[in-house]
């Protein structure tokens, strides 16, 4: 079994747990996972997520790179997840840049993402995810800064 798949199972039995813990449904994978075929490849929980990201041309800007706002969708489905699994209850996101350094061609066929958890307070998560070439040439980075949610913050039904 890929550690994909291994995640996959992980994630609906942590979907399930939430749901009688908080009464909030969430949809796990996300629809966005899904459609930009992220794949994970590693994840330590609390530390990192490494995920691969293809090429797709249908998220290609006017010149054939893939569109920043779709790369930047893929990073967001890494951040997501791992700070999730290392507050071990929901998060929302309270800023999230990226600094673009060379494009993401159809050449390259994929990229890898890897987010880290910088730090974890009671109430915060501060992470960084590179996004590299197959051949390990930064093409892009981000930081993100995520709210751990508190039970009166959930909405019950669908999240």
């Amino acid at each position: 079994m890929s550690v994909h798949q291994e995640w996959q199972i992980k994630l609906k039995a942590w979907k399930e747990n939430l749901l009688k813990q908080t009464g909030v449904e969430f949809q796990l994978p996300p629809p966005s996972q899904i459609e930009l075929q992220l794949e994970y490849l590693e994840i330590i929980p609390g530390q990192k997520i490494v995920a691969k990201l293809p090429f797709q041309k249908r998220f290609t800007n006017p010149i054939y790179t893939y569109q920043g706002g779709f790369l930047i969708a893929g990073i967001d489905d890494i951040f997501g997840p791992l700070s999730y699994i290392t507050a071990e209850r929901p998060c929302t996101t309270l800023s999230l840049n990226t600094t673009f350094l060379k494009a993401f061609t159809e050449k390259l066929e994929y990229v890898l993402i890897e987010g880290v958890v910088l730090q974890k307070t009671k109430s915060f998560i501060f992470m960084r995810a590179d996004v590299k070439s197959p051949a390990g040439e930064l093409l892009a980075h981000a930081e993100s800064h995520v709210a751990i949610l508190r039970d009166d913050q959930l909405a019950k039904g669908k999240a």
